[in-house]
């Protein structure tokens, strides 16, 4: 328990969570297909490869969560950064903008149901893991693509 707010780690975790996603999620639907579709900066992504980008950190973590509270271990290695990336921005390519918004905001909604069936013990075991890990896949990553979403 977070001994400034007195409230479960959970809890906080799931605000912040919250908090985050709905800004990010409001900037998400206030933005035309169009602009979606555009590229990010010269050879990069599209905003919609960066979306499904934000949903497939979303699924990894939905699956790290359940091997933790499965186990109470850490899973393994996961494959390099950059493969997992490029597989979603390739993923991305032949989905419609439409159908990568509902898949980004349905992984929202189960890597929030994972977070929430945790223990504050099992967001602190293994210095914290759990914990870095929601932030640097969640709230953490919201604020990292913020921008890219200005019209």
């Amino acid at each position: 328990m977070d001994q400034s707010s007195g409230q479960p780690l959970v809890a906080e975790t799931l605000a912040r969570m919250d908090e985050g996603w709905s800004a990010f999620r409001r900037r998400v639907h206030a933005l035309p297909s169009q602009l979606l579709e555009g590229r990010l900066g010269a050879g990069s992504w599209t905003r919609k490869q960066m979306l499904a980008h934000v949903s497939t950190w979303h699924e990894r973590t939905v699956e790290a969560l359940g091997i933790l509270a499965e186990t109470g271990e850490v899973p393994g290695e996961p494959e390099p950064t950059d493969a997992i990336n490029a597989r979603a921005a390739r993923a991305a390519v032949g989905r419609t903008t439409g159908e990568v918004v509902f898949t980004l905001d349905d992984s929202y909604r189960l890597v929030h149901r994972a977070v929430a069936r945790l223990t504050d013990d099992q967001l602190l075991a293994h210095d914290g893991w759990a914990s870095a890990m929601i932030a640097g896949n969640t709230y953490g990553h919201y604020e990292e693509h913020l921008a890219d979403l200005a019209g």
